[in-house]
């Protein structure tokens, strides 16, 4: 089997079918993140409550895994999510890269890139084009 077949599993199951227990199939109990959530998830954290939390953000999100690719012990999948917005029922269309390296089909390391500046924006908790008002040097501020 390849590694990416694994990907595949985590994403349907984990992600399109809400089954966390596919979470302690494949998390090496070690397991490195890197990438856009390493504030959120580090050693200590359940990813389950990563994904739970994500989950209450979004509804009726469908992962689509676009590409896939094995190279030794690496796999990478392109993934395109689809849905809408729990609590302003916008709907969203966001993208993202998963690396996982892997040892005795368990993911030992999990690098992840996706556009949460797009889904916040379509969440509705950015303003719109967010990243080019960044690119100007401006700051982004909230007022209450």
């Amino acid at each position: 089997m390849k590694n990416s077949a694994l990907l595949h599993h985590w994403f349907e199951e984990v992600w399109n079918k809400d089954n966390l227990a596919v979470i302690d199939e494949l998390l090496d109990p070690d397991v490195v993140f890197n990438g856009s959530l390493d504030s959120v998830v580090s050693p200590g954290v359940d990813y389950k409550e990563v994904v739970t939390a994500m989950k209450a953000l979004l509804d009726q999100a469908h992962v689509t895994i676009t590409h896939s690719m094995d190279e030794g012990d690496l796999a990478m999948v392109r993934v395109r999510v689809n849905g809408v917005g729990h609590s302003h029922a916008q709907k969203l269309d966001f993208t993202g890269h998963v690396t996982v390296r892997v040892r005795n089909g368990r993911f030992v390391e999990f690098y992840t890139d996706f556009d949460y500046l797009r889904m916040f924006e379509q969440l509705g908790q950015l303003p719109t084009d967010s990243l080019p008002v960044c690119m100007t040097g401006e700051r982004l501020t909230w007022v209450e």
